[in-house]
């Protein structure tokens, strides 16, 4: 800034002698030329007190505390007081150390204990639910020529059964009875050694639909259903008699 004040005063007092004296004045590198006539006298004198005056404002602004205070730099993030420096800044604490140690990648041992496998319920028992006789016992079929009495068919559903002209069992009879064959509401050889079972005889009966004649000698077994739904099974006696049959019979329950 001093070197804006200097020239500004140099140039007001040059003007000031040139406006006194009336000739050329050439001061500190300024040259004035002659002013002759009075109006241009005072003009000068004028400009030159103006400039002098400048000079002297400036030179008062760059030499105040206010300026000086101004002019110079604050730090970043602080404030600045006019004549006093900034006060020092407290220390910045250090990090806290970090540590260097890896975590542990050791895997535990397994359990020595094995896993408990989930709980399964038992499979389904597939074998069919077991079925009680009904009834068992031994019945006779007569056609009555030598007892007078004739007992041709019984029903098998009662308990004990129930004698029926025809029923679930009797005796095949037209013109007159015939003791080795038999009828019933539907009946079907058993050709195994051994006594069915019910479903043997279901599946036997179920296979052969309709029939409802069995020829029966001593010791033959034969598969029946009653009316009523139920299965059963008889093995013929001997005859007892002319006109007479004798039937070891049992009927299951219905499942």
């Amino acid at each position: 800034m001093i070197a804006y004040i200097a020239p500004l005063w140099i140039f007001g007092v040059g003007c000031l002698v040139a406006s006194v004296v009336g000739k050329a004045v050439k001061l500190g590198g300024v040259e004035i030329p002659a002013i002759t006539t009075t109006w241009a006298q005072l003009v000068v004198a004028l400009v030159g007190v103006a400039a002098i005056v400048l000079g002297t404002v400036l030179f008062q602004h760059e030499g105040s505390p206010s300026a000086a205070g101004s002019s110079a730099a604050v730090p970043s993030g602080g404030s600045s007081v006019s004549g006093a420096s900034a006060p020092p800044q407290a220390p910045t604490p250090d990090p806290p150390p970090t540590s260097t140690t890896a975590p542990s990648t050791t895997t535990p041992p397994p359990s020595a204990e094995p896993p408990t496998p989930p709980a399964t319920e038992p499979p389904a028992s597939t074998a069919p639910a077991a079925v009680h006789v009904r009834w068992q016992g031994t019945l006779t079929l007569d056609d009555g020529s030598a007892s007078g009495s004739p007992i041709t068919g019984w029903s098998l559903d009662s308990v004990p059964p129930l004698r029926a002209p025809m029923g679930d069992l009797g005796l095949a009879c037209q013109l007159s009875c015939e003791p080795g064959q038999i009828v019933g509401t539907t009946v079907v050889s058993w050709s195994g050694a051994a006594p069915p079972q019910r479903e043997q005889c279901v599946t036997l009966l179920n296979t052969h639909l309709g029939q409802r004649t069995a020829d029966v000698t001593p010791g033959s077994i034969v598969c029946f259903g009653t009316d009523g739904g139920r299965v059963g099974f008889f093995t013929a006696g001997g005859t007892a008699g002319a006109g007479r049959q004798t039937l070891a019979v049992t009927v299951w329950e219905r499942p």
